[in-house]
C-alpha cells in the first residue's frame, strides 16, 4: 500500500474520460489549443519523463537550479487562467467539491489532489503528479482562488507516491498577472469545431488512474505556452551565459541577447532528449521533411511546417511555419531530426521577422 492509499478521495462519478482528454485539446495547424480555457491558449503535448529530462538539461546549461521558478510561474499561470473567467473557479477550502478543476487537472494529466488537514498550515496532497514544481503551483493558484487569501507555499515529494503542498496565508499584496507578449503569431480565427488532422494523434490513449494517462505506453501532460513563457521570463534576469552542452549550435536573429541564451540552452536540451531517444528518421527529399515536420512536432502540438527549401547540396535545408508553439522547443527538436537523418552535427539559424519564424538548418562543419 503506498502512502496516499488511506488518503485517497472517494472515486468521483466525473472522472474524465478518454473522450473527455481528447475534446479538449482539438488539434489545428500544428497547435493544441484549450476548448475548457480558451483557444488562444494552446499547449505542448509532452511526455512527462521528457519534460523531466528537458528541465534537467535546461538547469545544467544554465547551471542554475531552476525549480522554483517554474513553480512561481506555474502559480502565476494558473491564476492567469482563472482570472479568464472561461470555466468555474474553485471556492471553498474543500478541494473534493472543486469539480471543474479536478476536471481541469485530469484532462491535462497533471495527477490527481485532495486535502491532508487545514489548521495552522493548510496541507493538500498531490497524487501522480506530473511535475513537482509545476503541480505545486497550480494547486496553490487554486487554494488562494478558492480561499480569498494570498499563500507562501513549499512542497515536497514521497516515494514515488505524490507530493505534500504545505501552504501558510501570506498578507502580500501582487497584482493581477498579465498575458506575456510573444515575438511571433500564429494564425488567428481557429474553427470552433474538433479537427485532428490525423487520428493516430491519440492511438492508444489509456486512463491508467484518474489524472494521470498515457500514449503508447508513454505518460503525457498538456502545458500550455502561457506557463512556458512565465518560466522564462522568471529565468532572464539570472542567466549570463551557457555553461554547457551546444550553444554555438544555435543562433537567434530577432530577439535580445539574454533572451537567446535561455532559447539556446532550451533549444540544445530539447535536441540532446531528441537524439537520445534513437528515432530513425529517413528524408530523400525535400518533401519527406513535411512529414518529419508533422510526427515529431505537429502531432505534439510543436507547430506545423508550411514548406521545405533545399539551400545546399549538403543537407543545408530552411524551414516556414503556418504556426509554432516556441520557437526553442520546436526548433531544438527540429535540429534532432536534422542530425538524426545526416547522422552528423548541425546548426541552426531562427530569424524572426514581421512576427514570423524562418529556420535554416546546415551542417555544423564544411564537407570538402
Amino acid at each position: 500500500m503506498g502512502f496516499f492509499d488511506f488518503l485517497r478521495p472517494k472515486s468521483r462519478t466525473n472522472e474524465a474520460s478518454e473522450g473527455q482528454i481528447i475534446d479538449r485539446w482539438p488539434l489545428e495547424n500544428g497547435i493544441y489549443s484549450d476548448s475548457l480555457r480558451g483557444r488562444n491558449e494552446i499547449a505542448w503535448r509532452v511526455g512527462a519523463g521528457w519534460f523531466e529530462m528537458w528541465f534537467q538539461g535546461l538547469e545544467t546549461r544554465t547551471a542554475q537550479s531552476l525549480g522554483r521558478r517554474l513553480a512561481h510561474a506555474a502559480l502565476e499561470h494558473e491564476e492567469y487562467m482563472i482570472g479568464l473567467r472561461r470555466s468555474d473557479s474553485p471556492s471553498g477550502r474543500d478541494p473534493g467539491s472543486w469539480s471543474q478543476t479536478c476536471l481541469l487537472w485530469e484532462t491535462s494529466g497533471l495527477g490527481r489532489f485532495g486535502l491532508l488537514d487545514d489548521e495552522d498550515e493548510s496541507r493538500l496532497f498531490i497524487e501522480n503528479p506530473s511535475s513537482g514544481p509545476i503541480c505545486s503551483g497550480v494547486i496553490t493558484a487554486s487554494w488562494e482562488a478558492a480561499t480569498g487569501k494570498r499563500h507562501r507555499f513549499l512542497w515536497s515529494e514521497g516515494k514515488g507516491d505524490g507530493l505534500i503542498v504545505t501552504l501558510t496565508q501570506d498578507d502580500a499584496k501582487f497584482p493581477s498577472p498579465k498575458s506575456p507578449n510573444l515575438e511571433w503569431v500564429n494564425p488567428s480565427g481557429m474553427s470552433p469545431a474538433y479537427d485532428s488532422g490525423d487520428e493516430d494523434n491519440w492511438l492508444d490513449l489509456r486512463i491508467d488512474s484518474p489524472g494521470q494517462w498515457s500514449i503508447m505506453g508513454e505518460r503525457k501532460m498538456f502545458i500550455h505556452l502561457d506557463l512556458l513563457r512565465r518560466f522564462e521570463e522568471y529565468c532572464l534576469p539570472y542567466i549570463e551565459e551557457i555553461h554547457d552542452g551546444r550553444s554555438e549550435s544555435f543562433i537567434w536573429e530577432g530577439i535580445e541577447p539574454v533572451r537567446s541564451l535561455w532559447w539556446t540552452a532550451a533549444a540544445d536540451s530539447a535536441r540532446e532528449r531528441f537524439v537520445a531517444e534513437g528515432h530513425h528518421v529517413l528524408v530523400r527529399n525535400n518533401s519527406d521533411w513535411i512529414q518529419v515536420a508533422r510526427r515529431h512536432l505537429s502531432r505534439n502540438g510543436l507547430g506545423e511546417v508550411s514548406s521545405v527549401v533545399s539551400t545546399s547540396e549538403n543537407g543545408g535545408v530552411t524551414f516556414n511555419f503556418t504556426s509554432i508553439f516556441h520557437p526553442a522547443i520546436s526548433s531544438g527538436i527540429l535540429l534532432g531530426c536534422w542530425e538524426r537523418a545526416f547522422g552528423r552535427n548541425g546548426r541552426l539559424n531562427a530569424v524572426i521577422q514581421d512576427a514570423k519564424l524562418t529556420i535554416e538548418i546546415q551542417p555544423s562543419r564544411e564537407i570538402s
